[in-house]
């Protein structure tokens, strides 16, 4: 029977610790295999490490921690090939920094490696952890939690974007803006767009034109047309 093989890269991490000790030996590298519709992995030298049972796998292993399906429902693998959170849950995204927002009940909360559910299924929408702050969306207004599920700036911004340096973006009107991790608006909204600082600075456009602004929110460079 044909095999259609997809190299996945994987995180060299140790399993969740409710795995036992036998179960955590690490395959290095999966591949997917696809058989009678069903998807499963195999090593390095072609050995099946996980017969395919499951419907779809999404995403490369993102912290030791892959994305599988069974009859519509989404739970998490590791790379030792051990499914560590069951199939239970709407939707899900990959790990960052130790957490994965799952979805059920059409409500957002997030998981950690072990499965335990850390945030509470509150959310109607939210995105992945960044800096140690993820944005969330209740009743059509954005706003960002803490690791804990501590709402630390408000929920009451039309749009907001991942924490970079310490200052995340959020929306404020029509403009944009940005906020310390104490919920603090430290550069006010003023901006059409802006983006996340690397390394002290920021693009952001303004009436059209372009510049770069520091943690002040001075520019140091422009602002200019294309």
């Amino acid at each position: 029977m044909k095999l259609f093989i997809i190299p996945f890269t994987c995180l060299i991490l140790v399993a969740a610790a409710s795995v036992s000790e036998g179960q955590q030996k690490n395959h290095g590298t999966l591949y997917e295999i696809k058989r009678d519709g069903k998807v499963g992995f195999i090593n390095r030298e072609g050995k099946e490490v996980v017969p395919p049972r499951f419907d779809d796998v999404r995403g490369k292993f993102i912290e030791g921690m892959t994305r599988v399906q069974v009859k519509e429902l989404w739970g998490f693998m590791n790379n030792s090939g051990v499914v560590v959170i069951a199939p239970v849950y709407e939707e899900n995204d990959e790990f960052s920094e130790g957490l994965a927002r799952v979805r059920s009940k059409k409500k957002w909360g997030f998981v950690d490696r072990s499965g335990k559910l850390k945030i509470a299924v509150e959310f109607d929408d939210a995105g992945n952890f960044a800096g140690g702050m993820a944005k969330v969306k209740i009743n059509d207004r954005w706003g960002f939690i803490d690791a804990t599920g501590k709402k630390v700036v408000s929920i009451e911004y039309q749009d907001a974007d991942d924490f970079s340096e310490g200052l995340g973006r959020v929306k404020s009107g029509d403009k944009w803006g940005y906020v310390n991790k104490s919920g603090s608006m430290v550069i006010k909204p003023a901006f059409d767009s802006a983006d996340p600082f690397v390394e002290g600075l920021a693009h952001v456009e303004l009436d059209s034109k372009k510049g770069y602004i520091n943690r002040t929110g001075k520019f140091v460079w422009g602002p200019a047309k294309d």
